[in-house]
């Protein structure tokens, strides 16, 4: 099984983040005490913050949507309801400017007849309606959210699970991904072979497989199967 992660991989989250980010801060004016400039920014900070706290299994989705609206408003006082409320503001225009990369779906039909999954630490129904809404969704035949197991990746429990679904053992699954630690170093821990998509071009260097499209990923594909068969050329 072939499984990918959504978010930087499949969707170009960042780009729809940032941009409803500016949109909240543009309906709540005032009531934020950060710059417009800034709160992009700002934003994906206290995003990574409570969403990592969800993805360790510390609190629910809910709870980390509610601490991530507190946090930007600078308002740890808000009700449940009232944070709700503004992160649905957030979240409307967020759905709306969700896109995938120009390069996804050509990959995923390049793969076609191939066993195709998913491993992502989004909340299923957003991320399966982000998938349906890019037409992306038909490709995977295997799904697992972090809320399956109650906990994210970089946790290899999400991993297995998602290997048990596709009924293959970590040894015969792939996994590609944008995030080293969560993408690369999780399913390696989970004994799952990784392929780093490194849009960036960054520096780094992980022990693994590297591509910096999804146009090279079918080449990179066959690369590993050759390797697991012994066959280096």
């Amino acid at each position: 099984m072939i499984f990918f992660d959504i978010d930087g991989t499949l969707i170009d989250h960042a780009s729809a983040s940032a941009a409803a980010s500016v949109r909240l801060h543009d309906h709540f004016g005032s009531e934020i005490p950060f710059s417009r400039d800034r709160f992009p920014s700002i934003w994906e900070t206290a995003l990574m913050k409570h969403f990592n706290r969800f993805c360790r299994g510390e609190i629910s989705v809910w709870e980390q949507r509610r601490a991530r609206i507190r946090d930007v408003f600078a308002n740890p006082e808000l009700s449940d309801d009232e944070a709700l409320a503004r992160y649905w503001i957030f979240i409307k225009h967020y759905e709306a400017l969700t896109q995938p990369y120009a390069d996804a779906a050509a990959a995923l039909k390049q793969l076609s007849g191939k066993r195709l999954g998913i491993i992502s630490n989004g909340a299923r129904e957003q991320q399966i309606g982000k998938l349906e809404r890019a037409g992306l969704l038909h490709h995977f035949s295997v799904m697992v959210f972090s809320e399956d197991v109650g906990l994210g990746k970089p946790a290899p429990a999400i991993f297995l699970e998602a290997c048990r679904r596709a009924g293959d053992g970590p040894a015969d699954c792939i996994h590609i991904g944008d995030d080293i630690t969560c993408d690369i170093n999780g399913s390696q821990a989970a004994g799952i072979t990784p392929i780093w998509l490194d849009r960036a071009g960054t520096s780094s260097q992980v022990n693994s497989a590297r591509i910096s499209t999804l146009s090279e990923l079918d080449a990179a594909l066959d690369r590993e199967v050759c390797y697991a068969h012994g066959e280096k050329h």
